[in-house]
């Protein structure tokens, strides 16, 4: 009888935990952002109306990394940078050189850009197709650890 207990309390603790209404949700993590507009799709879809909006969350709370930035293609010039779409709302200009705490999102996003590398590409039917094999990268984002004092 015992072993039965001590079972339901571990099942009880390996449970999910209960759903939240979409309206009790606090949104004060990166993750209670993620569950929020998981939520909001979901109900948006299901009701076929935009009731509840998706929200971005906040640049602070977004994972961050170090790193120096330099532009390869034109090394002395600043770099504006504007990315506002589902997750995040940034602007900043960059300077080269400097080091900058940028969320992974946006590190993304400069990595992402470059100029396009085209070449035919033979396809398994015997034709051939111009695709984009490769890019060029136009920006260098190396990541800066801090030394340990």
């Amino acid at each position: 009888m015992a072993k039965l207990k001590e079972l339901e309390t571990i099942d009880n603790v390996l449970a999910a935990p209960e759903k939240l209404a979409i309206e009790d949700m606090p949104l004060e993590t990166f993750r209670d952002y993620r569950m929020y507009n998981e939520e909001a799709r979901r109900i948006n879809k299901k009701l076929r109306v935009l009731r509840y909006p998706i929200k971005q969350c906040p640049v602070e709370l977004h994972p961050h990394q170090r790193v120096r930035f330099k532009r390869i293609d034109q090394p002395q010039n600043t770099l504006p940078v504007f990315l506002s779409d589902h997750l995040i709302h940034f602007e900043k200009t960059l300077y080269p050189g400097k080091d900058y705490d940028l969320p992974d999102c946006v590190i993304h996003h400069l990595e992402e850009k470059g100029y396009p590398i085209w070449d035919w590409v033979d396809l398994p039917d015997g034709s051939k197709e111009t695709r984009i094999i490769n890019k060029t990268p136009r920006f260098s984002l190396r990541t800066v650890y801090k030394e340990s004092d």
